[in-house]
């Protein structure tokens, strides 16, 4: 795939109407849509997108933790790092199920159709305050995004956010991987089922 034809993908998990998808091109131009439902987005993706995209971002926890709460040690590191509450960003066990389950549907559906494609987990709100930006609006203006985004739906910026923390990450310009560091009960992303899961982060 050419520089010219390099897609990410962003996606914000959620129920009916509450499934945000991004398809952000090389030249900055993102489609957004809101869907019901992982089949849907998929749909979308394979009607749009030839070939592999070179990157996937998903807002959701794509590996889990097996001890009290679910929580990850990386969960617990932005709290604190940003002093973020709890409500921000929640362990796993404290989650709708349709985060959990269409999050790790969409990587798995995805990779059924394009098998070598990179996966990052991504949390829009944490990154727009973590980069001291007023709303995920002004991320998106600060990371030359062209498309009008006063009229977006919240997930479907939740999902350009994503496209672009897919961007920075495999592009190379976000180095920190919060996936490297977990404790003893959390599944390992480079090789459990789901795997190889990334959490790029923009800052260390």
């Amino acid at each position: 795939m050419s520089v010219a034809d390099q897609v990410w993908i962003g996606a914000d998990p959620g129920g009916k109407g509450n499934f945000g998808l991004a398809i952000l091109e090389s030249n900055g131009s993102a489609s957004t849509y809101c869907v019901d439902c992982t089949d849907e987005a998929i749909q979308i993706v394979v009607k749009r997108v030839n070939s592999t995209p070179s990157g996937i971002g998903v807002d959701a926890p794509l590996w889990w933790a097996s001890g009290r709460s679910g929580d990850r040690q990386a969960d617990q590191w932005l709290r604190t790092k940003y002093s973020l509450p709890g409500g921000q960003v929640q362990a796993a066990n404290s989650l709708r199920g349709a985060a959990l389950v269409q999050g790790a549907m969409f990587v798995q559906r995805m990779r059924e159709r394009f098998p070598d494609v990179s996966v990052t987990e991504t949390h829009p709100k944490a990154v727009w305050k973590a980069l001291e930006m007023e709303s995920g609006n002004a991320l998106i203006t600060h990371y030359s995004v062209r498309t009008e985004i006063q009229g977006h739906q919240e997930h479907e910026r939740d999902a350009i956010i994503s496209a672009i923390a897919a961007r920075e990450g495999f592009e190379g310009r976000w180095l920190n991987d919060l996936g490297r560091t977990r404790y003893p009960s959390e599944q390992d992303p480079s090789t459990f089922w789901l795997a190889p899961i990334h959490y790029f982060w923009p800052k260390q």
